[in-house]
């Protein structure tokens, strides 16, 4: 059955790794930009700069379409802990 006990715990790992992997992402466009421009500082031919312009191109965009994909992902369950929420009884009297 999913939630109960844990589910706070769980949670919390969730939004840790959700963080660690954002930031690992980063790190990788950054990584693979930087080899991006040292592979065409040192390939003379200019079609083998463009296919190699292209790769990296399509890398980098499978980069971000992974990291929206995690941000989607973690913005569904947060938008899923919000409704799932109770409200407290304190407040629902002020609602009253």
């Amino acid at each position: 059955m999913p939630g109960g006990a844990d589910a706070p715990s769980a949670a919390m790992m969730a939004d840790h790794l959700a963080g660690e992997t954002e930031e690992l992402l980063e790190n990788l466009e950054g990584t693979v930009a930087r080899l991006a421009l040292a592979y065409r500082s040192c390939t003379p031919d200019a079609e083998d700069q463009a296919m190699d312009d292209e790769a990296f191109a399509w890398v980098q965009q499978s980069l971000e379409d992974i990291s929206a994909t995690l941000r989607g992902l973690t913005l569904g369950r947060a938008a899923e802990d919000d409704v799932a929420a109770p409200t407290p009884l304190s407040r629902a009297t002020e609602l009253a």
